[in-house]
């Protein structure tokens, strides 16, 4: 009985309370905030990163593309793509044999990127892009076949993984279309599914830059 007259009283005094808000907050003046509200700023934006990282301990430079809004001059939502633009060769097995050989990894990633800038109007400041996604990596042996064949390189293996890579960036304001930026970003890799790679031979750290046009 004690609990149930408590429930009544909680109840009567949240009703009372939530009347009185409505009184005084008129929702018709009083509009919800949000990041794709009518009244924002929306921009695109496209532009291009470098990034140089290590792979299986050997450094490679991915190429990669991007593009979406900029909502508010500030917050950055859109999609990205990278892929391994130089060899990167390492020692590894064929599944099946013993011996070791020189073998390639290609391949690349790609997602849905968001970010921030803080004071965005200087001209030097951070901007905050993480992208969040998926790839997919191969293994290639390029002297599979010994008849002298012209293309002799075959895929020995493949997976597809997940990657989520947080970065952080010195972007100066070239121009109002224009951002040149210079930073670092770290590499989490997870699933992959190779004889000859594990996640923590391609999770890490990478130094970039990029090129970003829009109307800022």
């Amino acid at each position: 009985m004690k609990i149930l007259t408590a429930l009544i009283v909680i109840s009567a005094s949240f009703s009372a309370y939530a009347q009185k808000y409505v009184d005084t907050n008129d929702p018709k003046k009083e509009e919800i905030k949000s990041l794709l509200s009518k009244g924002n700023d929306l921009n695109g934006f496209g532009g291009s990163d470098l990034r140089i990282g290590d792979f299986k301990d050997e450094r490679g430079l991915l190429v990669g593309a991007y593009g979406g809004l900029i909502i508010n001059r500030r917050y950055l939502f859109g999609v990205a793509g990278y892929g391994i633009v130089t060899k990167v060769e390492f020692d590894g097995m064929v599944p099946g044999q013993t011996e070791t050989k020189s073998l390639n990894l290609h391949g690349g990633y790609g997602g849905v990127l968001v970010g921030a800038s803080i004071a965005p109007r200087e001209v030097i400041h951070v901007s905050i892009p993480i992208l969040l996604g998926a790839g997919a990596f191969e293994v290639v042996d390029k002297n599979f076949f010994t008849n002298n064949l012209p293309d002799s390189e075959f895929t020995i293996e493949n997976s597809v993984f997940f990657v989520l890579e947080p970065g952080i960036e010195i972007e100066f304001n070239i121009s109002n279309h224009f951002r040149l930026g210079f930073g670092a970003s770290y590499r989490y890799i997870t699933g992959t599914e190779l004889v000859n790679i594990e996640d923590e031979d391609v999770t890490g750290g990478a130094g970039m830059i990029s090129f970003r046009f829009g109307r800022f």
